[in-house]
């Protein structure tokens, strides 16, 4: 049992189920060393990698909330251009609805205006027409009472007794 015993003080290991040190230890720095150029050579330029990527990817996400606050700005940008755009587009409106109506005012009074003229006109014609119609009765009216009094008394009347009695005729229906 002293060589159990011996044995088992020889190899701290037995209870994991290394019976030998010797292959264990020669495992264990091939793992240390397996583990140093791994890292040199693999895990480093892999973290190297992965580290670069990782930039990418925050530079990515960077430029993206960059190009959301850009399209958000140009958007907003574009509604108040759009909303300025139509509030001009309607004060041009307003301001062609209002020469539209200042124009059709300015004809409705050319058109008032030249209708008053045209009844001006008339009128004066008309008054024109009704002295003249008057004057011709009245010559009518100064013949027919001369011819009348030409009748009536029997004689004939002289071209002045005839002007006479057209003027006292005249004058009075003037009166």
């Amino acid at each position: 049992m002293l060589n159990l015993i011996a044995d088992q003080a020889w190899n701290p290991f037995a209870p994991f189920g290394v019976t030998s040190w010797e292959p264990f230890v020669a495992n264990l720095i091939a793992f240390i060393l397996m583990v140093v150029i791994l890292r040199y050579l693999a895990f480093k330029p892999i973290q190297n990698v992965l580290e670069k990527r990782r930039q990418r990817i925050e530079e990515g996400e960077e430029m993206r909330e960059e190009s959301e606050r850009q399209l958000a700005s140009v958007k907003e940008q574009t509604h108040e251009m759009l909303v300025e755009a139509g509030e001009k587009g309607q004060e041009k409106i307003d301001a062609a609805k209002a020469a539209a109506a200042r124009l059709l005012e300015e004809q409705e009074a050319e058109a008032s205006r030249k209708a008053e003229e045209i009844i001006k006109k008339a009128r004066q014609l008309a008054e024109l027409e009704q002295q003249k119609e008057r004057e011709a009765l009245k010559e009518q009216f100064g013949q027919l009472v001369a011819l009348a009094a030409a009748q009536v008394t029997g004689k004939m009347l002289t071209e002045e007794d005839q002007r006479r009695i057209n003027r006292e005729a005249i004058d009075s229906l003037d009166s």
